[in-house]
């Protein structure tokens, strides 16, 4: 006999105060993360392009060099454009997208604003302590992407194939193309409705997953090399220094989503990626494996995140930090109860 589960969840409402702070103004500034991945550039530029349809003057804050070479081409195919410090100052909104902190903002040249003009704050991590003067956090969205695309439902934009490619590319790799447990229905609904509006999504995985440079190529090799595993096979971390990651061309922006070489590995619980981007700093990528949690982990060392992701920054030498962090890692990840694999 088959068994009906019911429907699948209704995704939350965009609470009316969204709306109507988005409505009220007329200069908007639309900021998101440092290092900004594929749902940040992807929320990014649906709003950009969506936001003149309501005849509002969206102003994008995106430093040089804070995005990486592969991410580019969303840059290049939304068509964006960087504001100038005259043009932020000017706004009388700022909506804040897919950021955890607020110390995180990418706000290089522009930190001054953020004292005296409102914030609007859309966010899918657990960790967002609501910053803004109106916020609308989720922690069970798949991405900052499915919520800017209710969100411009709900304003009455039109979802053009560019809004719906961007937004499937948020969509998809918050998900790891779906594979991951914040897979929703509302996630697998939402895709099938960029799908239907457009999105191209070949173009999409192609240029996402299927065009590392040589440079990239070779420091992914690096990730491999420098991989370990703990000795009761529910660890497992790599490493690359600064010298590392100059030494094939890139820079710091290039190296985020290699955190996925440690966590392929069978049987592991937790994976840990520690790289030096910067001299005396070093960022800790966690991952959760196996429905474990590592957003705790993450919190010891000031860091946020999500559930089964997560991330810190950290002052102190590579050799320093993961000598300091390890342990610490270990013990947790041996206090684990775990269902045996089959």
């Amino acid at each position: 006999m088959t068994t009906c589960a019911g429907a699948p969840p209704a995704p939350p409402a965009v609470p009316a105060e969204i709306c109507d702070a988005l409505r009220a103004a007329q200069h908007i500034a639309l900021i998101s993360h440092v290092n900004p991945d594929a749902d940040a550039l992807a929320s990014l530029g649906a709003t950009w392009l969506a936001l003149p349809e309501l005849g509002k003057y969206p102003y994008l804050i995106l430093p040089t060099g804070t995005v990486s070479r592969q991410l580019q081409y969303l840059v290049r195919f939304a068509g964006l454009r960087p504001a100038t410090a005259q043009d932020v100052r000017d706004c009388d909104l700022i909506l804040a997208l897919d950021t955890a902190k607020e110390k995180r903002l990418n706000t290089e040249g522009h930190l001054e604003i953020l004292t005296r003009i409102p914030v609007v704050n859309i966010d899918h991590h657990a960790t967002n302590p609501r910053f803004g003067r109106w916020n609308w956090i989720v922690d069970s969205a798949s991405s900052t992407s499915e919520l800017v695309y209710m969100l411009l439902k709900a304003l009455g934009c039109q979802i053009t194939p560019t809004i719906a490619t961007l937004l499937y590319a948020g969509l998809h790799t918050d998900t790891q193309g779906f594979s991951l447990s914040n897979t929703t229905p509302p996630a697998l609904r939402i895709g099938h409705e960029l799908a239907l509006a457009g999105a191209r999504i070949p173009e999409v995985c192609e240029r996402l997953h299927r065009s590392h440079s040589r440079g990239e190529f070779e420091l992914l090799s690096v990730v491999y090399r420098n991989t370990h595993i703990s000795g009761d096979g529910r660890l497992a971390w790599s490493t690359v220094s600064l010298d590392e990651i100059t030494a094939r061309g890139c820079s710091a922006s290039d190296i985020d989503a290699q955190v996925e070489v440690p966590r392929s590995i069978e049987g592991i619980a937790v994976a840990i990626l520690f790289t030096e981007g910067e001299p005396g700093i070093v960022r800790l990528n966690f991952r959760g494996e196996r429905g474990v949690s590592v957003l705790e982990l993450a919190e010891k060392f000031g860091g946020g995140g999500h559930h089964a992701s997560a991330g810190a920054r950290m002052k102190g030498t590579l050799a320093k930090v993961t000598g300091e962090i390890l342990p610490v890692a270990q013990a947790f990840v041996a206090g684990l109860k775990l269902e045996p694999l089959e």
